[in-house]
């Protein structure tokens, strides 16, 4: 690299590992990246990093001030550079990061203001791709949860780049389960296609994946022009005032090289994510069968709490949680001494004796108007128009509000002794027009996310290492790769039935793993239900266990069993999509689906069959994904042997099984 003020270094540097080369240019006040290689997949460039405009104005990094590699003991290989604008007013801190064993490029960085005046910055690109590969090209990516746009959660969507159209528009972040409108998964990928393709996905091709870390909102646009496709993900609604000496947090993200299909594009993303973005898993049975409160409403005390919790001790769970209703108020978060006189220590020491861990429902930016801090700070509201269950929006992007936060959730971590909190609300980024907040005006949705809700979830993290986190915004409406890094695991569809459970384990498990796929179970327990429920991430029980009939408890609890010999072949599995849930009609679904996992050395492999309403009798259901020449026996949950079968004979011919309506069928292939 050569310019004003980078005497000494070269033109370009090279980082390389995991199979690709990304070569750094820096030339005319630009720092670009070229990445490609051999691992298979597409070559990138990313054209412009620290991409931001000033006012208005591009800022061009016209200094290059230093370039220092290093590498760490996992053998990630990094480079920081320096680099400044013209007057030397802004500093930008551009980190690149490539990974053994991982063919992925993951940027983030910063920008200072080491001049004497305020300035804002009111555009950001996250990352550009621009131009990435010749067309055809095909473009996925997965809708998440809405309670108002769509009845069909979860939806994958395919979409061609065609030179001439309007380029394509996928809105990301927080959002409210209300938001009436299509809103996705922050993740995109995109795959080599084949000329004349209108209806069938791509199966086979050269590709890349990206995972955008921002949980405000932002938008990716793609599109195509002259031959070439481009994408450009931005943050949506900023205007961040920047004080000397402050720093302003770029969004990260990465972007990876894979060859094959959808489910191809998703397993690279979510074996990368396991390595390098994700808190580790809490312990070696995740993810739990647990237990929530929330069919008691908040009509909840202690010693009917404690009865809840003798019977998942029975049943096997692994965790009881109380939701709703535990505390003095919403922002008072002190247990309600009426429902709870001795505090919450008698229910934690009740699970700890049934090897279960004990975890409270924290609605993080809500506050009732009659909490004392609603009172003693009215202003750290967004408004006083209640949103969610009595309670108004708190602004965490209001720095003494963010604090105050952290300690009163620090203090009933340690006072009740807390393992889990489900944090739940409506839209966790809060839009915030107030002009006396620590945020700037018209920039809440960058400050409520990036130093708000962040820094609340990483201050409890840092300061209670155990405390598992659960994301619950209302439903799976904040899918972001910032929030898998802050979280254990997340809601896809809220409480809801069988059918629509399918459909948001179905489509999250493309971009994200499987433990980010929670199920509130609320249908009343029978072998749909809750073979419903088994295929996923952490399994919650989210009924009145102490009504429940012997048989009711007996079903269950062979149940959780199931769930149990499941997880060992999905937390680290490779997920196989198979046949999508696409009928969500009234009713509870129409048709067939069917949805696999295989374990990393292909030994071992479940598969999930459901039939909805309606459909024919027995449907033949194509296994993928197992070793071709290795032979395999086939055997139900109930044990109905099937018979044995080579991988490739599986995948070419298939298995057919008969179910009635409402039916359901877990199928265990057990390499010989």
């Amino acid at each position: 690299m050569n310019g004003t003020g980078s005497e000494g270094l070269d033109r370009s540097r090279k980082l390389g590992t995991g199979g690709i080369t990304a070569a750094i240019f820096w030339a005319d006040g630009n720092l670009s990246v070229n990445v490609e290689g051999t691992a298979p997949g597409m070559d990138f460039k990313l054209p412009s990093l620290g991409s931001v405009t000033q006012s208005g104005e591009k800022v061009v990094w016209e200094q290059l001030t230093s370039c220092e590699e290093s590498v760490g003991q996992d053998g990630a290989q990094s480079m920081t550079l320096t680099l400044e604008n013209a007057r030397s007013s802004l500093r930008l801190t551009q980190r690149i990061e490539v990974y053994p064993d991982h063919p992925f490029l993951r940027i983030s960085g910063s920008i200072l203001n080491t001049g004497k005046k305020e300035t804002v910055l009111d555009g950001c690109e996250i990352l550009s791709l621009r131009p990435i590969c010749s067309l055809p090209l095909a473009l996925f990516h997965v809708e998440q949860f809405s309670a108002k746009y769509a009845r069909d959660f979860f939806r994958p969507v395919t979409a061609r780049l065609i030179d001439g159209r309007a380029p394509h528009e996928i809105r990301m972040g927080s959002f409210p389960s209300m938001y009436w409108g299509p809103t996705s998964c922050a993740w995109f990928a995109m795959l080599s296609d084949k000329p004349g393709w209108f209806d069938e996905p791509p199966e086979d091709g050269n590709g890349l994946v990206c995972g955008i870390e921002f949980n405000g909102k932002s938008r990716v646009t793609a599109g195509a022009d002259n031959g070439k496709a481009w994408a450009v993900s931005s943050i949506d609604e900023l205007r961040h005032r920047l004080e000397p000496g402050a720093v302003f947090e770029l969004p990260a993200a990465f972007i990876g090289r894979f060859h094959g299909g959808w489910d191809e594009a998703g397993y690279a993303t979510q074996r990368f994510a396991e390595a390098y973005v994700h808190p580790p898993m809490p312990d070696g049975r995740y993810p739990w069968a647990q237990y929530n409160s929330w069919a008691y409403g908040q009509d909840i005390c202690e010693e009917q709490q404690l009865r809840a919790i003798d019977r998942c001790g029975e049943l096997g769970l692994e965790l009881a949680v109380l939701d709703l209703g535990w505390a003095r108020n919403i922002g008072d978060w002190r247990p309600d001494p009426v429902k709870f006189p001795h505090g919450l220590r008698p229910l934690v020491e009740r699970a700890r004796s049934y090897g279960m861990r004990f975890g409270v429902h924290v609605a993080l930016a809500q506050c009732s108007l009659e909490a004392p801090i609603a009172k003693e700070h009215p202003d750290w509201l967004v408004h006083r128009e209640v949103d969610y269950y009595g309670a108004a929006p708190l602004c965490l992007g209001n720095e003494p509000c963010r604090e105050w936060l952290t300690e009163a959730l620090s203090r009933l971590v340690e006072e009740e002794g807390i393992d889990y909190i489900v944090q739940d609300g409506e839209d966790m980024v809060k839009r915030c027009l107030c002009e006396n907040h620590t945020h700037g005006y018209g920039d809440s949705n960058y400050s409520n996310s990036q130093y708000g809700l962040d820094i609340v979830l990483s201050g409890l993290r840092e300061r209670h290492p155990g405390l598992v986190i659960e994301n619950c915004e209302d439903g799976g409406c904040m899918m972001t790769y910032k929030m898998v890094r802050l979280y254990h695991t997340s809601i896809t569809v809220d409480n809801i039935d069988a059918y629509s459970t399918r459909q948001g384990v179905f489509g999250a498990s493309y971009p994200f793993s499987l433990r980010y796929s929670v199920r509130y179970m609320q249908d009343s327990p029978s072998r749909y239900t809750l073979y419903s429920s088994i295929f996923g991430g952490p399994l919650i029980l989210m009924h009145r266990v102490t009504d429940w009939t012997e048989t009711e408890m007996e079903d269950t609890r062979k149940a959780v069993e199931l769930y149990k010999r499941l997880r060992e072949i999905t937390r680290q599995g490779k997920v196989l999509h198979l046949l999508r849930p696409d009928s969500n009609i009234p009713g509870g679904g129409w048709g067939w689906d069917a949805i696999e996992a295989v374990t990393e050395d292909r030994g071992r492999g479940v598969m999930m069959v459901y039939r909805a309403r309606g459909g024919e009798n027995e449907k033949t259901i194509y296994p993928r994904g197992l070793e071709r020449a290795r032979v395999y026996r086939a055997v139900s949950s109930d044990g109905e042997e099937f018979g044995s079968f080579t991988g490739a004979g599986l995948e070419e011919n298939g298995l057919t099984l008969r179910l009635g309506e409402f039916g359901a069928q877990a199928v265990f292939f057990e390499g010989r």
